[in-house]
């Protein structure tokens, strides 16, 4: 139609954080995008898991805030790219963040900046710790997030709040 102009809905990446075999990460990103998608039809929610990513330890030449890529850098900049906010789903590890999740942040650089993010911990107090720390790293690239604004969510013992079939218990 003449005049009309086709709208398409932001994209809301959401991105599970932890690699390691037996981890509740993607069981509990599963959960939430089913949540999400049911929740509202205004956004497109796709996932992002960081363990189908397979990748090494960051060690490209020079840092990312030089934007010079290489071929890998410049895959994980276009999936960045195409996205119009983040949920980070994420466990705790020693106070902080997974090392995986760490590692995926430092490949790029502009491609985070000014997209918001919110949060899904979970752990022993539901991830609070790892949050704090992300909410720090995610500030350095530039991202608002909306940790304290009622936008987050905690699981606090998720090997207890999730059934083997990936629902939540009742």
């Amino acid at each position: 139609m003449k005049g009309t102009t086709l709208m398409t809905k932001p994209k809301i990446l959401v991105i599970t954080s932890t690699v390691r075999e037996g981890r509740l990460g993607r069981k509990i990103a599963d959960w939430y995008l089913t949540q999400a998608k049911a929740a509202t039809n205004d956004l497109e929610f796709e996932m992002l898991d960081i363990a189908e990513l397979n990748l090494p330890l960051f060690n490209e030449p020079l840092p990312p805030v030089y934007h010079q890529y290489g071929e890998l850098q410049n895959k994980l900049a276009d999936i960045i790219a195409g996205a119009d906010g983040f949920v980070f789903i994420t466990g705790e590890y020693n106070y902080s963040v997974p090392g995986s999740l760490k590692n995926f942040l430092d490949y790029i650089y502009a491609e985070w900046g000014r997209r918001p993010a919110t949060f899904v911990g979970y752990g022993t107090r539901g991830g609070v710790r790892a949050i704090q720390v992300l909410v720090n790293i995610l500030s350095g690239l530039g991202v608002p997030t909306l940790s304290w604004y009622g936008y987050t969510l905690h699981i606090d013992s998720p090997w207890e709040a999730f059934d083997d079939n990936g629902n939540l218990r009742e």
